[in-house]
This record gives C-alpha cells, sequence and structure tokens, in this order.
C-alpha cells in the first residue's frame, strides 16, 4: 500500500513537471501561430539592475525599440554555453547582411552566472569583444537568484560544475518574452523569420 502511494505520488510530479512545457506548446498551436520559438502567455515584463565590464550599472529594459537575446550562462561551461554564443553570433551576421534590419536595434545580452570566475577581461574577450552588440552582464546575487526564478532557468550550483538549461529568451522593447528557444540546435534561418514577425506585429 506504501508503495502505490510513492508510485503515485512519483507519477503525479512527474506529469506536474511535464505539462508547463507541454501547456505552452499547445497554446503556440491554439494561437495558429507559425513562430519557430515557443510563445508565452506570460505578459509580465523582465526586469533587473545590471554591471557591464567597464563596472557601469544599467538598467533592462533602458532603451526604446530594443530587441534582446537573453542567455544566462557561464564562460568556462563546455557545452550548452559555446554553442549558444556561436548562434547568437551567426544571428548578428544574418542580422548585419539583411537590409530589413537597418533600422532595428538588436541586442544580444550575456548574463554571467558565475561571476567570481567570468571575470571583466574574460567577459571582454568572449563577449564583448565580438561587437556592440554584444554585451555581458554581472547581477548582483539577489537579482541573479530573482532573474533565475523568473526564467525558470532550472540552475544547479550543488554540482562539481554549474549545471543549467540554456534557454534563448527573445525579448521585445518592453522586456517582455516573445520567445523561448529551448533546443540544443537551432535554425538561424527561422529565428530571424520569428524577430521579423515580431517587429512587423509591433509596428
Amino acid at each position: 500500500m506504501k508503495i502505490n502511494k510513492i508510485v503515485i505520488a512519483s507519477a503525479l510530479i512527474l506529469l506536474a513537471v511535464s505539462l508547463v512545457p507541454i501547456l505552452m506548446l499547445i497554446n503556440q498551436w491554439d494561437s495558429g501561430s507559425q513562430s519557430y520559438g515557443i510563445t508565452t502567455s506570460d505578459s509580465q515584463q523582465i526586469h533587473f539592475r545590471w554591471q557591464d565590464i567597464n563596472q557601469q550599472v544599467h538598467q533592462y529594459p533602458a532603451s526604446a525599440g530594443r530587441y534582446t537575446y537573453l542567455f544566462l550562462g557561464f564562460l568556462s561551461c563546455s557545452e550548452i554555453c559555446p554553442i549558444r554564443i556561436e548562434q547568437l553570433n551567426q544571428l548578428e551576421q544574418r542580422i548585419e547582411q539583411d537590409a530589413s534590419f537597418n533600422k532595428v536595434e538588436v541586442q544580444f545580452l550575456f548574463v554571467t552566472i558565475d561571476p567570481d570566475n567570468d571575470t571583466l577581461a574574460l567577459r571582454q574577450a568572449v563577449i564583448d569583444a565580438r561587437s556592440t552588440r554584444f554585451v555581458s552582464a554581472s547581477l548582483s546575487e539577489s537579482d541573479l537568484h530573482q532573474l533565475e526564478l523568473r526564467l525558470s532557468d532550472n540552475i544547479n550550483r550543488q554540482l562539481a560544475t554549474i549545471n543549467h538549461v540554456g534557454n534563448l529568451f527573445l525579448l521585445n522593447p518592453n522586456g517582455k518574452i516573445a520567445r523561448i528557444y529551448t533546443a540544443k540546435q537551432l535554425s538561424i534561418s527561422k529565428m530571424l523569420i520569428d524577430l521579423n514577425h515580431i517587429i512587423s506585429s509591433q509596428l
């Protein structure tokens, strides 16, 4: 009897965990969206204070009209982080080549989840030196914790190395989530279509 209760409880927990992505996908299909990334009904604004490599403090969101690709990671990561950074690099190259994005302000914001080891010099070399669109940010411990919870990024620092999901978020100029990209491998062309669609819908 006790074993049956444990099995039932485990099944309910598994069901609850799996319902979130399933409901997000259902919401996407029901809305008739042809988007590549996952859409969300979450309309709350994301906001936080962050520090750049010059130790200047900024508020997000700050610039009207700026679309932001937000990624939480750490620079000693050997798994998803290098892949995401390269994807953003390719995306930026495509944006630069596409005349339809000439008047659109797009930013790639990398938020370190390991600020003690991601030094200012390392962030400059790996992120900020790529172009003016690329910006690395560090947050206070409390602000970072709140952002992690807000994005449900499931970061585990209890292991020998930091373990995290590595989702990529596209935020509109108001700081609201427009798309979530969860796949390890992403189609840059489809991401561009998403971006163009979102920009057009807000004109």
